[in-house]
């Protein structure tokens, strides 16, 4: 077994789209039942099994609000310039 970390970029249809941390140009797309009840933005710890199947994921609260802090610091700077 395996464990990486996604963000949860986004939910289409039935299906939810991660991105891997650190190549976001990798995705990984999932039945959504397999990362609810997380929430787009949220950062996962995913345990994946030999085949790539997640296992097991918990939502890093932590790690989530940094990044959203980040980002939202990102487009203040934008929209001040």
């Amino acid at each position: 077994m395996a464990t990486k970390w996604y963000t949860l970029d986004r939910f289409e249809g039935e299906k939810a789209v991660l991105l891997l941390r650190s190549n976001e140009q990798e995705e990984k797309v999932v039945d959504k039942e397999k990362v609810m009840p997380s929430r787009e933005g949220d950062i996962l710890e995913v345990t994946l099994s030999k085949d790539e199947e997640i296992v097991s994921f918990k939502v890093l609260e932590k790690e989530t609000e940094e990044a959203k802090k980040k980002a939202n610091d990102l487009l203040r700077n934008l929209r001040n310039k």
